[in-house]
């Protein structure tokens, strides 16, 4: 089916009946106009020791309610390299991380909503510390200790009280920790929709590898999107996550971890529309001074296209706010459909 610009939106589609050309055409100008609701990027924090626990990723505040099954796709690929020191404890990290995520999902009924998400995660050696030098030397960002670290190798060291508690050296991969999740739509109106979240990740990674954490999760979550006018949107998201307890590092892991985000989506050009996005998370570990093992705060800028069929593109680059407190770079990658509302 081809949509014409010359002759209407009606007469660009063939044999179809007048109910799906409305459909279709709605969808079309919904898009071409800029009044979709901006969505979160397909992110959170990339710490590889954070990787196994359930905190929640940026979950969908509405749904198409026709009933087909959908298959969302995000890839984060990060990067990190230096040195934390205290007085009782030193952690050394030098990796990069790459995360394919895969989403199935669909509604249930007007208002319930069931997913599953399947990660596969990769922690190791990688080859993008050559660009990360030259991307911090470009926009004047502190490098640390990373000009004084060998190139693409990896480590991943943690020691206290002068015992090594963990030593990592050889990269690892596999299917990580899978999370079912059940929705219901609070809230839907043409200008705003609430959803809340109850999500179950499942041990079935294996923490040796950095794939899971060994333990089951419950998150409750609940996400917003808000549009304001045919322009500008906006959108937040609060979790609080119930932690199991976890193979890596259990006698300081905390019970409860709090998360959020808040974004902001601008349309610029027909389907072009540009974002950015602020995640916070508190702390998993206690009894450590340790940035990287404590609250943080990530940014992420980019953007997301539009395309006419429903599916989106998102594209995006993730710094650590709090400096070395989440990877020095996250590249963000996503295809979604959108609900058409």
């Amino acid at each position: 089916m081809v949509l014409t610009s010359s002759s209407g939106c009606g007469s660009g589609f063939s044999r179809t009946s007048s109910r799906q050309r409305s459909s279709l055409c709605g969808t079309a100008l919904l898009l071409l106009s800029g009044t979709a609701f901006a969505s979160p990027f397909p992110t959170r924090d990339q710490n590889p020791l954070l990787a196994g626990f359930g905190i929640p990723m940026p979950m969908a505040s509405g749904w198409e309610t026709d009933g087909r099954w959908r298959i969302d796709g995000a890839f984060n690929w990060g990067n990190s390299a230096f040195v934390q020191e205290a007085s009782d404890e030193a952690l050394y990290v030098d990796a990069e991380t790459r995360e394919l995520r895969v989403t199935i999902g669909r509604a249930v009924s007007d208002r319930w909503a069931v997913q599953l998400q399947l990660p596969y995660r990769y922690t190791g050696a990688g080859n993008l510390d050559s660009f990360i030098d030259s991307w911090h030397d470009f926009f004047g960002l502190p490098e640390g200790e990373r000009p004084n670290m060998p190139r693409d190798q990896f480590r991943l060291a943690y020691e206290r009280d002068e015992t090594l508690v963990f030593d990592y050296t050889d990269s690892r991969e596999g299917l990580a920790d899978v999370s079912l999740d059940v929705g219901y739509r609070w809230i839907s109106t043409p200008d705003a929709t609430v959803a809340a979240w109850l999500s179950l990740k499942l041990p079935t990674g294996d923490s040796d590898d950095l794939t899971g954490s060994g333990a089951t999760d419950i998150a409750l979550t609940l996400a917003g999107e808000r549009r304001f006018g045919d322009v500008w949107s906006a959108y937040g998201q609060f979790s609080i996550t119930a932690l199991g307890e976890g193979d890596l590092l259990p006698a300081q892991q905390r019970d409860f971890v709090i998360s959020g985000l808040a974004g902001l989506g601008v349309n610029v050009w027909r389907g072009l529309e540009l974002k950015v996005q602020f995640d916070a998370h508190s702390a998993a570990f206690e009894d450590t001074t340790l940035d990287y093992l404590g609250d943080t705060v990530l940014l992420t800028v980019g953007g997301a296209w539009k395309y006419q069929s429903g599916w989106q593109l998102d594209f995006g680059v993730s710094e650590d706010i709090v400096v070395e407190g989440s990877p020095d770079v996250v590249f963000v990658l996503g295809m979604s459909r959108r609900a058409g509302r």
